[in-house]
Parts: structure tokens; sequence; C-alpha cells
């Protein structure tokens, strides 16, 4: 999840476990502890590109490396407030790292919680990486927190009305996720579409409207569900052919090694029509934003590397964006104008269809 909700979350950690105890300088820790894990992007100027991919979301989020520290940092924590039992002081640091880690394994994006043992990235998929309906309510029982008193009822009935929420909008996301996954098995089935696999995940900043990806051998296929759909509600599936030949000169890099490892093989590759040692990789996981303002509309894969092969045989990579899809670049007014603009026509099954138009590697 995104930063501000790992802090908030930790917030809230503090304030159900030493609350009691330290007052508001429990929700102060939790924010630190709650943050802690993320520090690993701290290590990015001493990495190049790859290996900080492979490092953010690593060992710093692995069960491994919580369970050596936190016994650790509830030691010192009661080395600095007496009044705290080392008990309770490892509890809670066990237990804020733990929600971080989980939370983070709730969306697409993948989290490394075997390592040192295994590099495989752990992602449920039933959550955007980032969710108002998600972290509002804990940042607003953070804040209305601060202004009760340290045993009052108030305070009490706040953070476990909070806890409550965030409890119940996860498990309702589980559901929807299951209930997506049947939609789109039974669409695939209706168009004869046999597939060796799919993966399932809501669309930024909500639970109601869900993107499927599946593939066979040769091709992707892409469509939307939203819980509020009819089922008289036309299906569109977005076919896309893989054609792995394109990546051919670049097997074995380093470059393209670690992006496939990290797309879980869930990648398509298209080449760069000016320059001919280039490619474009695109990892397929991750739903696509589109400018419907130009006609037909674009659409923009978020996660995007251009891999140039040197006329020394040496791959080098950059991160990219081939469309700028409008708007000020401001992520939370990204958010904002998702769940609240022309989007939420989508949300509550009333627009015709989702993101259609052309893919880069179609104009391009």
């Amino acid at each position: 999840m995104d930063s501000i909700t790992q802090a908030a979350l930790g917030g809230l950690c503090g304030e159900l476990v030493l609350r009691k105890q330290l007052g508001w300088k429990g929700a102060l820790w939790g924010v630190f502890f709650g943050t802690l894990p993320d520090l690993d992007v701290l290590m990015s100027p001493w990495l190049d590109a790859m290996d900080g991919l492979r490092n953010h979301r690593g060992l710093s989020h692995s069960l491994f490396l919580m369970l050596l520290m936190s016994p650790v940092f509830g030691w010192i924590l009661t080395k600095i407030h007496s009044s705290l039992s080392y008990r309770r002081a490892t509890g809670f640091v066990l237990l804020t790292w733990a929600t971080h880690v989980l939370i983070d394994c709730f969306n697409s994006y993948g989290t490394q919680v075997l390592e040192p043992f295994s590099n495989y990235r752990v992602a449920f998929g039933n959550m955007a990486i980032a969710d108002l309906f998600f972290t509002v309510p804990i940042l607003l029982g953070n804040l209305f927190c601060l202004f009760c008193k340290r045993d009052g009822k108030a305070r009490t009935w706040i953070t476990w009305s909070t806890t409550s929420w965030i409890s119940f909008y996860a498990l309702a996301s589980v559901i929807f996720l299951s209930m997506a996954r049947s939609q789109f098995d039974a669409r695939l089935q209706a168009q004869q579409v046999s597939h060796s696999g799919m993966l399932v995940s809501p669309t930024l900043s909500n639970i109601f409207l869900w993107r499927m990806v599946a593939r066979d051998a040769d091709n992707y296929y892409i469509t939307y569900w939203s819980v509020f759909d009819s089922e008289s509600r036309p299906v569109h599936i977005d076919k896309i052919e893989k054609a792995p030949e394109v990546a051919k000169p670049f097997l074995n890099s380093k470059a393209f090694d670690t992006l496939e490892w990290f797309s879980k093989g869930w990648w398509k590759v298209f080449e760069d029509p000016e320059q001919a040692n280039s490619i474009y990789f695109v990892d397929m996981r991750f739903g696509e934003s589109s400018d419907s303002s130009q006609s037909p509309p674009i659409k923009s894969p978020p996660f995007l590397w251009k891999l140039t092969l040197e006329d020394d045989g040496s791959v080098t990579d950059e991160q990219t964006r081939l469309i700028r899809t409008g708007g000020s670049g401001n992520p939370f007014a990204a958010l904002i104008q998702f769940v609240f603009g022309p989007q939420k026509e989508r949300i509550m099954g009333r627009a015709l269809e989702w993101h259609i138009g052309l893919w880069p590697w179609e104009f391009s």
C-alpha cells in the first residue's frame, strides 16, 4: 500500500496497544514502526534500477526479519518508556510490522515475505495499492483521537470503530474478489477461451470495479466487471497477442531477467518504432489508464520499461511512459478523480465500456 496508509495504520496500532500507557506517543511510535519496513527505499541511491526493484518489499518485509527484530525493538522501547512491559512493547512492534506486510500482500505488486529463503512475491490482489475508502477512515480516526482524553470512552469507541471498518472493508474485498473470479470464468467460458492462468484485482481506490487478465499460450485477455453490473450488460474482452519473439535479443540480460521475475511471467514486449535496437517491456498485471480526450482513446500501461541493446551487447534499462494522460500528476488528485469523476459511472455499471481504445503497440 502507499506510505500514508502504512503510517496511518501504524498509528492505529499504537492507539490500540499503547494508548493507556503512552497516550499520543503510542500513535507516534506506531507511525514510525508502520513506516519502518518501507525505509528500504533509502538504499536506492546505492542500487541500480533492477537491484532497487528486487530490494523494495524484500527482506525488510519478511517474516524472518520481523520475528527477529520485533523483540529487539520491543526491548529498546522499554528502555525509552519504563511504563511499558517487554511483552506489550514486543507485541506492539510485531503487530505494527505484521499489518504493514499483510496489507502490502493485499495488492498486485507483491511482497517477498519469505526472504531470505525465497524471493517469491506474495500478492493476493484483493485491494488496490491506494484506496481512499480504506485510508481516509484511519486518518480521521487517528485525528479525532488526538482531541479525546487518553482513557475516555470516546477515544476507545473511535479506535475500535475504525478498526472494525477497515476489517470489514478488507473482508468485503475478499468476497468481491471471489465474485469477480466467478464472473470472469463465466465470461471466458462463454467465449470459448481456455486459459492457463488468470489474475483479478480491483481498480484504483475501490473494491467495486475489477480487472481481469487471463492468458493462454499466445494471448492475453483483459476485461472489467463491476459489482453493480447488470446481467444483461454487454461483455467486451480485449485480446492481446503476446509476441514473445520480440524479446529474444534481450533474454538472459540482468534487466530482462529481473523484469520477468518481477512480473511473474505476465509480460508483453513490443518494438520501439523510433529505435531499432530497443523494446518496451509491459507488466500486464497492472491496470491501464487512458486518455479519453483523444479519438480513439489511447491506453497507457503504468509499468513500462524501455530496454536498449547497446553495440557492446549490454542492455540498458529505463522506466518510462509513452503517453501522458493529462492531469496534474498528483497521485491523490488522480485518486479523487477516479472515484468521484466520470469514472464513477463505470463503477456504478452505467458507462458502456472501460478503457476502450488503442494500446501503444497498436498505434506505434
